[in-house]
Formats: structure tokens, sequence, C-alpha cells
């Protein structure tokens, strides 16, 4: 399969983000802080619980050692959402010029959503930005799926 579209598909797709009506997701920057909070606090009251579960077994760690090691582990767990919240706010927060700027279908937010949702946080953004250095900022029309 060639990597350079046919005249007929950068048509199809140049009509697409010409025409294509922008979604903008239910999102501010109140939920959005809101959300991240409540994570967060989550993350915290989870480190101490755990911290106590694990010491009454009789395992004993430093304190800020352990913390800081459930904390990171937690991250890596929910970066995915982060991720996504941050795609969604900048969805609903761009403006209209600089979101029709991409020639690519699907656009590169809606690119960075699925990906995420489908392979993870590390291989997620390792396919971002490749999408984004190696295909984005082109003269060419063209689908690019995940």
């Amino acid at each position: 399969m060639s990597d350079f579209p046919s005249k007929e598909e950068r048509e199809l797709v140049r009509k697409y983000v010409l025409e294509r009506p922008l979604y903008r997701p239910n999102i501010t920057y109140l939920k959005a802080f809101g959300i991240v909070s409540c994570a967060i606090c989550c993350i915290v009251i989870g480190a101490v619980a755990g911290f106590s579960i694990l010491s009454s077994f009789g395992f004993y760690l430093k304190k800020w050692n352990y913390f800081t090691v459930f904390f990171l582990v937690s991250f890596a767990v929910c970066a995915r959402w982060f991720a996504i919240l941050a795609v969604k706010l900048y969805q609903h927060y761009a403006s209209e010029e600089i979101r029709r700027r991409c020639l690519l279908k699907p656009t590169c937010s809606e690119y960075a959503i699925i990906v995420l949702k489908k392979y993870g946080f590390l291989i997620g953004t390792i396919k971002i930005s490749y999408r984004l250095i190696c295909k984005c900022r082109g003269n060419v029309y063209y689908i690019d799926e995940p």
C-alpha cells in the first residue's frame, strides 16, 4: 500500500477537513481541576491505606519512599486519563482557526484520544509524537487511522 494518497482520497479528506463540525467537549478548567484534584486525593488516600495495610503485615519501608513509589505507580495508571483530559481541554478552548489547520483524518486531537484509549499512555504518547513530528504540518490531505 502506498503512503501517498490518491487524488480522490486527498480531495475527500480536504472536504472533510474544511467542512467537518468541530467537536467541543463539555469540559472547563474548573471541571478539569476538580477531576485532577479528586484523582490526587484518591491516590493519597490509597497511599496512606496501602502503607497502613502493608505495615500491619510486617512490611516496613521508609514512609516517604513508599509514598513516592505508590504515587508514581498510581500516576502511571492514571496518566492516560490525565492526557485525555488535556486533549479535551485543547478541543474545548482552541480556536477554530487553529483546529482547522490539521490536514489529517482523524484530526490530531481525535487521533490522540483514540490512541491513548487503545494503546495506553506510553505507547500512545510515542505514536502521537511521531504523528505530530513526522506527518502533521504537511500540505497533503490524507487519512491516517491508528
